[in-house]
């Protein structure tokens, strides 16, 4: 069916279709009124207006590319006109090329399409939220991959972009990031998008320096420098592994105090989803799991849907990145198996990592005390590193 009605595309029809731009005609088409108002409300609707349809701010290509999927159902290849199409089809009431598009973009879409095609879809703000948040979705899958041309954005787009990804990408692999935009394109200042979208609180002196080295080869010396002083204002210490730092500052109190202090409940507390969950058995009892388990001496047991939070009372932490000891299963069916989030009061929580991610590159916009992580589908035995800068308070 659908070649006879690719024969008889465009070919004959009782209504005449105008793309025009800026009063001028670019291109005609000949289609069956019945047959285009069929599809949808708006389509009936826009039919009843008349014999003659002049459609505007849509380029030639996507108006044939729309009417030639109302006979045949197929959608081009070009990525930037199939979104274009979506966009047309959403707003008369056609919502197939729209799901077309979305099913695309969760294949291997090159980075410069997806760029294209969000550059599109900016043009029509009030439609297409569905495909804008597929493309954006695509390119946070890998966000160290896909930003690294991200400075040809449209700037508003790149806001968008860079505050959606504030949580998938760490403060140093974004510096850098935005360092090298700056290389690329002189002409354009980026320092205020440096200064808005990432924070040196999480460096240590090493990682400043290397960011230091790239910034003032290009003019941003300066404004890092302040930045850094800024975060050395309110400094604290940073660690590899929140964790173990809290247990090498209560094992200084034991020996301070000459007597063994409480860990759990002062220092750290454990708060697992299951009520019924329990440590590795220990020698020492069942309390002093719990408390090898808080300071990563023992590995933290989950079963699938359970979960741990942990609350410090006394320190909060800058995280710039996590890490595990052993390896795990990553996905299941397209979902990540494992899930971190990370708040500053216990109320509010943030995705900080997910195992889909490709990296352990990760940070938060401020000092949190709260973690929960998450076992999605697979049993979990692991120990979770929390990379970052402590402060006490």
């Amino acid at each position: 069916v659908a070649v006879v009605l690719e024969r008889c595309y465009n070919k004959d029809g009782d209504m005449q279709i105008v793309v025009m731009n800026n009063g001028t005609p670019k291109a005609e088409y000949r289609v069956y009124s019945g047959f285009v108002a069929a599809w949808s409300e708006q389509l009936t609707a826009q039919v009843a207006l008349g014999k003659r349809w002049e459609v505007h701010n849509f380029s030639v290509a996507a108006v044939d590319s729309f009417l030639r999927f109302l006979y045949t159902g197929s959608m081009p290849s070009n990525t930037s006109v199939a979104i274009e199409t979506a966009l047309m089809a959403e707003i008369y009431g056609v919502q197939e090329p729209g799901k077309s598009v979305e099913a695309t973009l969760r294949g291997n879409v090159p980075i410069r399409d997806i760029y294209a095609m969000l550059e599109v879809a900016h043009r029509f703000p009030d439609h297409g939220m569905e495909v804008r948040s597929a493309c954006l979705r695509a390119l946070l899958a890998d966000p160290e991959q896909s930003l690294r041309e991200a400075w040809t954005l449209n700037p508003r787009i790149l806001e968008e972009l860079l505050s959606l990804a504030s949580n998938d990408i760490g403060d140093f692999e974004l510096a850098k990031m935005i360092i090298s935009w700056q290389e690329q394109n002189p002409h354009q200042n980026f320092a205020d998008i440096l200064q808005a979208h990432v924070s040196f609180g999480g460096f240590n002196d090493e990682r400043f320096q290397e960011i230091r080295y790239h910034a003032d080869r290009v003019g941003l010396g300066f404004l890092v420098d302040t930045m850094w002083a800024e975060a050395q204002a309110s400094s604290g210490d940073w660690t590899p592994d929140f964790f173990k730092y809290l247990e090498a500052k209560w094992e200084l109190q034991c020996q301070e105090h000459r007597r063994n202090m409480p860990f759990i409940g002062v220092w750290i507390n454990l708060i697992p989803s299951n009520l019924g969950w329990k440590a590795p058995l220990h020698s020492h009892g069942p309390h002093k799991a719990q408390e090898e388990v808080a300071r990563n001496v023992l590995p933290l047991e989950l079963q699938p849907g359970e979960s741990m939070t942990w609350f410090m009372p006394i320190h909060t932490v800058h995280v710039s990145g996590v890490s595990f000891a052993d390896k795990f299963p990553v996905e299941c069916d397209g979902e990540a198996c494992i899930e971190i989030y990370s708040s500053k009061n216990g109320c509010g929580w943030e995705l900080l990592w997910n195992s889909l991610r490709s990296t352990f590159s990760c940070r938060t916009k401020e000092r949190v005390r709260w973690f929960k992580l998450t076992a999605k589908h697979y049993p979990f035995r692991n120990s979770l590193q929390v990379q970052g800068v402590v402060h006490a308070g």
